[in-house]
């Protein structure tokens, strides 16, 4: 009863870690985009001046 036990707490937490590495780099990935857009629009606006 006790190994079940300690099983279950490592396989929890386990799963938090692995959902709390791939969060964050999703988070990464969109500020990453939002970066890129902001130099396009500003590549955009030099083109017309």
């Amino acid at each position: 009863m006790k190994i079940l036990f300690l099983l279950l707490l490592t396989a929890v937490f386990l799963a938090a870690i692995a959902a709390t590495y791939f969060i964050k780099k999703e988070q990464d990935n969109s500020i990453g985009n939002k970066f890129l857009r902001l130099i396009r629009k500003f590549d955009s606006w030099q083109m017309m001046r």
